[in-house]
């Protein structure tokens, strides 16, 4: 995209609107998701923030990608054009800077956004956010394959991939579940075939330029983005605007998985940030 103005806009879920003494969060979802996956955590903060929870392009309630977007040289940044674009917007109707939420690709977008835009942004929360290397970025044929077809069985039977996606993750909030489940019929599959969640430009970039207080949280399990190997590259670039948290028991989706120790450590985060 040659600017932000050629950006489509993107679907936003209110929950709460502006307001003098709410300061808001703005949520970004990771692939698959859309930005109604959030409501165990739109039930802990409403009472305390405004939330804003974004579609991000091809999901949700978003525009799809066109086919030129499709074969842009990054469509991630294509993704990211949007999502500037539309936190502009948001900015403006809260009249003041906001904080960031981001999930896997959202967090690597969010990261990019606290990155790039401190104007917008105040602080960041990057759950397990997608630091790729630009060569590991595009997955195998077989994963590509396995999300597809996950997706086309919640579309050709909601109700049976619905209880297999409980069975698949036990154990997250009850009320994660349905608008999770639902959001895997919304999404592009042109752009799920393309394999990609993750940023051309190398993540360390972005990390190092981060000017505003950021908070990354990954678990310990075997298959988290932020591997140890990943974390200490971050941590080795001595930015003093980064922490990172490891939560014990904890996979990919941390804040679904563990919940009340995702909650203690990113609110104690967020009133030292506000």
């Amino acid at each position: 995209m040659d600017s932000q103005l050629d950006a489509p806009v993107l679907a936003v879920h209110w929950y709460g609107r502006p307001a003098a003494v709410a300061p808001a969060l703005v949520l970004f979802h990771g692939l698959g998701d859309s930005g109604q996956c959030w409501p165990d955590a739109v039930a802990r903060w409403s009472p305390r923030y405004c939330i804003a929870g974004v579609d991000a392009l091809g999901h949700g309630e978003s525009p799809r990608f066109t086919p030129a977007q499709l074969v842009a040289a990054d469509p991630v940044e294509e993704m990211y054009a949007a999502a500037e674009a539309t936190l502009a917007s948001i900015v403006a109707e809260c009249k003041d800077s906001v904080v960031v939420v981001g999930h896997s690709m959202g967090g690597g977008i969010a990261g990019a956004l606290a990155a790039r835009r401190p104007d917008l942004v105040r602080a960041a929360v990057l759950e397990e956010p997608a630091w790729r290397d630009p060569q590991y970025r595009v997955v195998s044929d077989e994963i590509i394959a396995e999300r597809l077809a996950d997706c086309r069985d919640y579309r050709q039977d909601y109700a049976a991939a619905l209880e297999r996606g409980r069975t698949e993750n036990p154990g997250w909030p009850e009320v994660e579940y349905e608008p999770w489940a639902r959001a895997k019929t919304l999404v592009d599959l042109d752009f799920l075939a393309l394999g990609v969640a993750s940023f051309t430009h190398p993540w360390e970039r972005l990390v190092e330029a981060l000017e505003v207080p950021t908070l990354a949280l990954t678990g310990d399990r075997l298959d988290v983005l932020v591997t140890d190997a990943i974390r200490r590259r971050a941590e080795a670039l001595h930015n003093p605007n980064l922490a990172i948290a490891v939560i014990p028991g904890a996979a990919h989706c941390v804040r679904r998985e563990q919940p009340d120790a995702y909650h203690t450590i990113v609110d104690r985060f967020l009133v030292t940030s506000l």
